[in-house]
């Protein structure tokens, strides 16, 4: 089974990691909800019907943090594991489990992710402002409630349980997913590093299924993605999206009216703000992109394959 299908296309390894994810979600969601229905009291049909659901009961809340749980097993472990053992013969070094040759990657993308939070929110305030078809409203409408159920609750041991089930788990399983394989094979569909990383950031965004807030989200598929491919670790999309993640969540553990994105700021102030996050962020990706050491062909060289060679594709 170890790199069974190494030497197959990106095109179709992608289709198989589609394929897999689909089949993964449906099966782990099926069992998971059966165990969280013993578990909360809630029928299956309850637990389908999130529209009705009562967001001030203690189960809501543990039905919530037990689907982010499901989410991560089915949706990203899963599929990601088993798909980078079929497309590889070393898991960890395909998905790009070491440490950056320069440790300063490591806080250069902690750094990016900090004084980017101006430019996001700038960019979160102007996507807010787009008009979206009537059929978005109930996705974004759904996801909106469970999360501001779950940050709702202001004590420690839910800011501490919020920042292992939001933070945590969405760092690790959304990077493996769409930095460590998915930015991967896109790249390699197209031979482009930036390409593979703005596709790969598109996908990210949209995913979430709340598209009031795409464009904050894409900016930050891209800039985890440049991290991830100029320090060649995984490690530092990952901790640089978990640092992003734990700070939104207790400026909102601290200011709990940014659950409904008041910020209190004027847009003019805001522009201003972004603008300086968005040249301090340029000086970091610059400084990524300067002490670059990743090759195209270094990244590929085991996928190669002597009737299929691949061109040279320096950064």
């Amino acid at each position: 089974m170890k790199g069974l299908l190494r030497t197959r296309p990106a095109w179709s390894q992608f289709l198989v990691l589609i394929s897999v994810c689909l089949v993964s979600v449906f099966v782990v969601s099926l069992a998971g909800l059966m165990v969280l229905s013993k578990t909360s009291g809630m029928s299956l049909t309850e637990l389908g019907e999130m529209d009705k659901w009562d967001y001030s009961k203690p189960e809501i809340i543990f039905v919530l943090r037990g689907m982010q749980v499901i989410q991560f097993i089915g949706l990203f472990v899963i599929p990601v594991f088993l798909c980078a053992r079929l497309f590889s013969t070393n898991t960890p070094q395909y998905l790009g489990f070491k440490m950056p040759a320069n440790a300063g990657y490591l806080l250069a993308g902690v750094a990016v992710m900090i004084v980017s939070l101006p430019l996001i929110t700038l960019l979160g305030e102007l996507n807010a402002r787009v008009t979206l078809p009537a059929w978005f409203g109930k996705a974004e409408k759904d996801a909106g409630r469970a999360i501001e159920a779950l940050l709702s609750r202001h004590t420690i041991k839910d800011l501490l349980i919020n920042i292992v089930c939001i933070a945590a788990l969405a760092a690790v399983g959304e990077e493996l997913l769409f930095r460590g394989i998915g930015q991967r094979l896109l790249i390699k569909m197209f031979k482009s590093p930036m390409a593979g990383i703005v596709v790969s950031a598109i996908l990210f965004s949209a995913l979430h299924m709340q598209f009031y807030g795409f464009l904050p989200r894409f900016a930050l598929g891209v800039f985890l993605g440049i991290m991830y491919w100029y320090s060649g670790s995984l490690w530092v999309a990952i901790i640089a999206h978990f640092v992003y993640d734990a700070l939104m969540l207790i400026l909102v553990y601290l200011k709990p009216e940014m659950i409904n994105d008041d910020t209190g700021v004027s847009l003019n102030a805001l522009a201003m703000a972004g603008a300086v996050s968005a040249a301090l962020v340029f000086l970091a990706i610059r400084w990524m992109v300067k002490n670059n050491t990743t090759r195209y062909e270094e990244v590929y060289a085991p996928d190669a394959v002597p009737d299929n060679p691949f061109n040279r594709h320096d950064i």
